[in-house]
């Protein structure tokens, strides 16, 4: 991991214990649970917060930035830019969350704003303590429609248990 990613980690993580009354990040196991359609609401809320943030900063060049990062759509692709390299940076996210649970199971996880805050670094726009402060407040306060989903494997699994007890 470079510095700027271990900055951004230990940002987030400081924030978080720092301000224990503040809604939580969303860490990546949380989000990986969550229904389709919930991980893209939630996906689409964080850009909006971004926008949001940086307009009560007094950044409108940066919130205009954001805005079209992740709803300007170049022709032939399929999605915006800022939707696809945030997806890539939630795939590396995954991975280091994965490696680093490896190491130390009782680490903390990975938060998906991480993967927003790389996204914007990549397209210049500062990422300040305080803008992750008042990011984490609005992006703590989505709520899912939908219950989490157990893990496809767990879930198969069980359901092969099931199957086989009742075959005795």
């Amino acid at each position: 991991m470079n510095r700027f990613n271990r900055f951004l980690a230990a940002a987030f993580m400081s924030a978080a214990m720092l301000l224990p009354n503040m809604a939580q990040a969303m860490d990546i196991i949380q989000f990986d649970q969550m229904t389709a359609q919930d991980r893209q609401a939630f996906l689409d809320s964080l850009s909006k917060d971004a926008e949001t943030v940086l307009k009560q900063e007094g950044r409108s060049a940066d919130a205009q930035k954001v805005h079209q990062l992740f709803n300007d759509i170049r022709p032939g692709d399929n999605l915006p830019v800022g939707e696809a390299e945030l997806e890539l940076n939630l795939a590396n996210a995954r991975v280091r969350d994965a490696e680093k649970h490896i190491q130390n199971p009782d680490a903390p996880r990975v938060q998906v704003e991480s993967a927003l805050a790389l996204t914007l670094k990549a397209h210049d726009i500062k990422i300040t303590p305080d803008f992750v402060k008042s990011l984490m407040q609005l992006t703590g306060t989505f709520q899912p429609q939908s219950p989490p989903q157990k893990d496809q494997k767990q879930t198969k699994d069980t359901n092969q248990k099931k199957d086989a007890k009742k075959a005795n």
